[in-house]
């Protein structure tokens, strides 16, 4: 009876330790330097392909607290509108936004329409995804320049510099004092600049804020010298040769009404960021608020001395602990390259930072991150929350695309001056080549 005793007392001692070992192995405390010898320490805080990456020694996570609290990088109307949009919206059956009282469309929206996402909401997955957009609009419009870089195991192979335009027709008080009849959620455009092969590869994008009205996107190719209507699936497709569709922009740049949605859980994870502490922004001639290029540079693995991870692993960037929802996301169009995504969105800003994409069969493909940085002026009057780095990682031909944006040779302009008639058709093909 004694031995029984004691084989239950111990049974019940090997369940508990089984039932808190995940617990007390993923936990990261700032300082910690996460690599193939203690990888443990951030399993369930990142997805499985990047706990893979740490694992084999490819990538190494320095974990550090940021200097700055993400409440104040919200601009004023933002701030506010936190607290009106409360219960002023909800999502009709095809995915848009309507007017919780009247279940009509609103004329326009400021700020977050859903700042107090309910996790057990059935639309909660589609209401994060609305505010990750919006975020994106408080800003204003924006004027950017890029890189894609090109990186195989042996190191760097080419790049391709880029500008990005974009009009934010709604979320902000500008967007109001536009016309705006066709009810454009936002227009685009994406030229590529260099190199000379294929320099004026340009696309075009107009979004509406009716959810079944599908986004009209039109794309120029030097060789053929003429400008073509795209469908929404086009935008999977390898952007450039590179390992980058269109859609990737931010985690995920298509139409919300384009993809089913399903919620999966908010948990704690460990994500990147571009630095501990802000960065400066300028206000230019033009009133503009521009990122300074007097800021360190992202260095990767093959530009590193003596480093034994993956030639593309981002060696001095910050990781950080963050909530974060999950959500699913199932491409409605058959023709979509991409399969089943899930993406890691953080719960406070509702900026993505980590994509990982599966094909249609099902298998693993891909992982897309983030990085996001605070941007402050001088006096600190003016603050903003936008991303600073990007990458695609191919796991399947072992490649990687880092997009370069904010850095040394790249400015973001917020609160741009753009001229509505680029996005025109007309407008559009001044810029094609």
């Amino acid at each position: 009876m004694e031995a029984q005793r004691n084989f239950i007392v111990i049974l019940a001692t090997l369940l508990l330790m089984v039932c808190l070992a995940p617990a007390a192995l993923s936990d990261v405390s700032s300082g910690d330097i996460v690599d193939s010898t203690n990888w443990e320490k951030v399993q369930g805080l990142v997805p499985d392909s990047v706990l893979d990456w740490v694992k084999k020694g490819d990538w190494v996570i320095e974990a550090r607290d940021l200097n700055f609290d993400l409440g104040d990088y919200y601009a004023d109307f933002a701030m506010e509108a936190l607290e009106k949009n409360k219960g002023r919206y909800h999502v009709d059956p095809n995915n848009g936004i309507v007017h919780a009282d009247t279940g009509r469309p609103p004329e326009s929206i400021i700020g977050l329409p859903f700042p107090d996402v309910d996790v057990n909401d059935p639309k909660a997955a589609v209401k994060i995804m609305h505010n990750n957009h919006y975020m994106q609009y408080i800003v204003g419009d924006i004027r950017a320049n890029y890189h894609l870089v090109w990186v195989g195991r042996s190191g760097f192979e080419r790049e391709v510099a880029c500008l990005w335009n974009q009009a934010a027709m709604d979320g902000w008080p500008g967007a109001r004092v536009r016309s705006n009849p066709h009810r454009i959620e936002k227009l685009a455009t994406l030229l590529v600049l260099e190199p000379f092969d294929i320099a004026g590869t340009a696309v075009m994008l107009w979004r509406y804020l009716e959810a079944e009205k599908p986004d009209s996107s039109f794309g120029y190719i030097p060789a053929v010298r003429r400008v073509r209507r795209m469908s929404s699936a086009s935008r999977s497709d390898a952007y450039v040769g590179s390992d980058v569709c269109v859609d990737d922009a931010n985690g995920y740049d298509g139409k919300v009404s384009a993809f089913e949605w399903r919620f999966l859980g908010k948990q704690e994870a460990i994500v990147r960021w571009y630095d501990a502490d802000p960065i400066r922004i300028l206000r230019t001639e033009q009133d503009e608020w521009a990122t300074s290029r007097d800021i360190k540079e992202i260095r990767h693995g093959y530009r590193e001395k003596g480093w034994q991870g993956e030639a593309w692993a981002a060696t001095n960037l910050t990781w950080a602990k963050r909530p974060v929802y999950i959500v699913e996301m199932k491409p409605k169009d058959r023709y979509y390259n991409y399969g089943t995504h899930y993406m890691w969105i953080d719960a406070q800003t509702f900026s993505c930072n980590y994509k990982v994409i599966h094909d249609r069969s099902g298998q693993y493909w891909k992982t897309y991150l983030k990085g996001d940085i605070p941007c402050e002026s001088a006096n600190g009057s003016v603050k903003i929350l936008t991303l600073g780095t990007q990458q695609v990682v191919d796991d399947r031909t072992d490649h990687c695309t880092v997009i370069e944006g904010i850095s040394h040779r790249n400015s973001y302009v917020y609160f741009a001056s753009v001229d509505l008639n680029d996005f025109t058709l007309g407008g559009f093909q001044k810029y094609c080549k």
